[in-house]
């Protein structure tokens, strides 16, 4: 009886470990189209015992990973984040430049249009209303960039606000899942574990590491620690009062950390180098656009007279630095009031002399523009600059994305789900549990006659 009885303890353990297999094969199954997903297999270890030699059971559920392939899909996520949003965040920017109505540089040919027609009939009234209207509209253009610039940097302000929010959250739900994995190393733990690092990565491009002890760290770039273990720090973001732009705080306890600096990748690397390179520059360009069209415009005009014989009129507001030129840009508001005032004529001649409507002519083809330029090259090139960054960005993403594909194929060669490998599984699982069944009813059939004959 003793040896039936061992039989019975043999076949129960063979059902429990085949079901354990059907468990992990259908686990797999159900996550096939789980991002981030790890398939887990099981091993059945023989085992050996008196008076029998034999006997299956289940070893623990084992995750498919390769820490060091997923390190690097990580990065390649993080670089494809930053990549993508810089890229869309530019073409927004190039956007609002060149298309907030007709362009500097068309606005700046159409003002020299006016002053050809003015240079044939300097005392038209409305070839006067006509070059100041189309003064007006050159102001108004570039205001209405300044404006658009300014919107797009309190859109990544917002935007870096919002990501900080999120990272916070993110760390501490890492330093939870850390806590969890330590008390029961279940591997749907781990795979979570791996995906908040995979967006903590795409949103900050830190570094994320499973240290000897199972634990992971998280590490943003210059080496702040975001998360250790199951303790976790928060990214604040806090306005800076020079400057109204955000800065991004590392805190942990009593220790806070500044890390604008350093943070160069992910989605908020993008936010932070477009605002600070990108729009910096363009406004930086259009500020003195702004000053070179008022300065150079208001030199010759000073030199010049209205139809009353008075010069030394400025024709734009003149700006006393290149900083905020553009956002302040305008017509002088003498002039803007009364188009006699332009200066057409040269200082102490007849009115109708058109020299002075010449000189203004002379301005729109001459190198005034800082770096030796004409007004209208140096408006070219401001929108330019932007297109280039726009499409460098651009061949930035597609080299990310074919990086992010191939070694996301190989992580799903190694820990993807094969749906007919797992079919296969689940079937060689069924029959060998009936069979096992099937034994164990057998063994209870002979235990139970031999129990009906004592």
């Amino acid at each position: 009886m003793s040896d039936l009885l061992s039989l019975l303890s043999l076949g129960s353990n063979a059902i429990q470990a085949q079901n354990s297999g059907l468990a992990i094969a259908t686990n797999n199954v159900a996550n096939v189209n789980t991002r981030g997903y790890s398939r887990q297999r099981v091993d059945l270890n023989a085992l050996m015992g008196a008076p029998l030699v034999g006997g299956v059971v289940a070893g623990s559920p084992e995750r498919l990973q390769d820490n060091l392939l997923a390190g690097r899909l990580r990065t390649a996520g993080g670089s494809l984040s930053m990549s993508t949003a810089f890229h869309e965040a530019v073409l927004d920017i190039e956007t609002r430049v060149a298309s907030a109505g007709p362009t500097v540089h068309e606005q700046l040919g159409e003002l020299a249009s006016r002053f050809t027609e003015l240079t044939a009939t300097p005392t038209d009234p409305f070839s006067r209303e006509s070059t100041l209207l189309s003064a007006r509209g050159l102001t108004q253009g570039i205001r209405r960039r300044a404006a658009e610039l300014n919107a797009a940097q309190e859109e990544a302000n917002a935007r870096i606000r919002a990501r900080a929010e999120q990272i916070s959250e993110l760390a501490a739900r890492l330093g939870e899942t850390n806590l969890a994995i330590q008390r029961s190393g279940d591997p749907t733990a781990h795979d979570e574990r791996d995906r908040i690092a995979g967006q903590l990565t795409d949103l900050t491009g830190g570094t994320a590491r499973i240290d000897g002890d199972g634990q992971m760290r998280f590490v943003l770039d210059g080496g702040a620690v975001l998360v250790d273990g199951n303790h976790a720090a928060a990214l604040r973001s806090t306005t800076d009062a020079t400057t109204g732009d955000q800065r991004l705080e590392v805190v942990a306890g009593a220790i806070t950390r500044d890390v604008t600096a350093n943070i160069t990748s992910g989605s908020l690397g993008a936010d932070l180098q477009v605002r600070d390179v990108v729009i910096a520059k363009a406004r930086t360009d259009l500020d003195q656009l702004a000053f070179d069209i008022s300065t150079s415009y208001n030199t010759a005009h000073r030199a010049n007279a209205g139809l009353d014989g008075v010069s030394g009129r400025d024709m734009f507001t003149q700006p006393t630095q290149v900083a905020g030129a553009a956002k302040a840009m305008a017509v002088d508001p003498a002039l803007d009031a009364d188009p006699s005032l332009l200066a057409t004529a040269p200082a102490g001649g007849a009115v109708g002399d058109n020299a002075g409507a010449k000189a203004l002519l002379a301005v729109s083809s001459a190198q005034v523009a800082s770096g030796g330029r004409t007004l209208g090259g140096a408006a070219l090139d401001m929108v330019s600059s932007i297109g280039v960054a726009a499409s460098e960005a651009k061949h930035d993403v597609d080299r990310d994305m074919v990086l992010t594909e191939n070694l996301s194929s190989l992580r799903d060669s190694l820990a993807g789900v094969d749906i007919q490998e797992e079919l296969s599984n689940l079937a060689r699982f069924e029959h060998a549990t009936s069979a096992m069944t099937r034994f164990v009813s057998t063994v209870d059939n002979l235990l139970g006659d031999l129990i009906a004959k004592l």
